[in-house]
């Protein structure tokens, strides 16, 4: 295994929680949740939940991402520049979603909205998990997540789809 993609690993989770902890007072304000708790659990499908609205949230933290008129500017760790036309995020997470919703409609209880919140360079970006597969597509990527060459799979929300969120 590259030690500097393993150093980047721990870097980049270590930041993220940061960043969740730093971001949940912005995240109840714009989803407008009193009740918003952070989820205890590490490794919990999604960071924040609130029970009397029936939400769940999850956080990507991405300070190499850019939103330029519209458009999402990624600089990669060489200094390579790109537009991108999806963000992404792991698909256990979709199914997690779709399951419990199932489970919950199963059991005449009101479903949740779940939503994925990209922190581009201190701005938020939201898309609602939804089923319709014009906003989304799914695939396997494999690279070098920091832990070696791995294939996972993500689901890719198209830019257009994803909504900017203020405060």
């Amino acid at each position: 295994m590259n030690p500097y993609r393993k150093q980047n690993f721990n870097e980049d989770y270590e930041h993220g929680k940061q960043s969740e902890e730093i971001s949940f007072p912005d995240l109840k304000k714009l989803f407008k949740c009193e009740d918003l708790q952070h989820d205890e659990n590490a490794f919990a499908h999604f960071d924040f939940f609130d029970l009397n609205k029936n939400i769940m949230i999850e956080l990507k933290t991405r300070d190499d991402v850019n939103v330029i008129d519209g458009v999402f500017h990624y600089t990669t760790r060489s200094g390579k520049k790109m537009i991108l036309d999806t963000l992404y995020f792991d698909a256990p997470k979709m199914r997690f979603a779709f399951q419990h919703n199932k489970h919950r409609k199963n059991q005449n209880e009101p479903i949740k909205d779940f939503f994925i919140v990209w922190k581009c360079n201190g701005e938020y970006y939201h898309w609602k998990v939804n089923w319709d597969k014009i906003e989304y597509f799914s695939e396997e990527q494999s690279k070098d997540w920091g832990k070696g060459q791995q294939t996972r799979d993500v689901i890719n929300v198209k830019c257009e789809h994803i909504t900017r969120r203020h405060i």
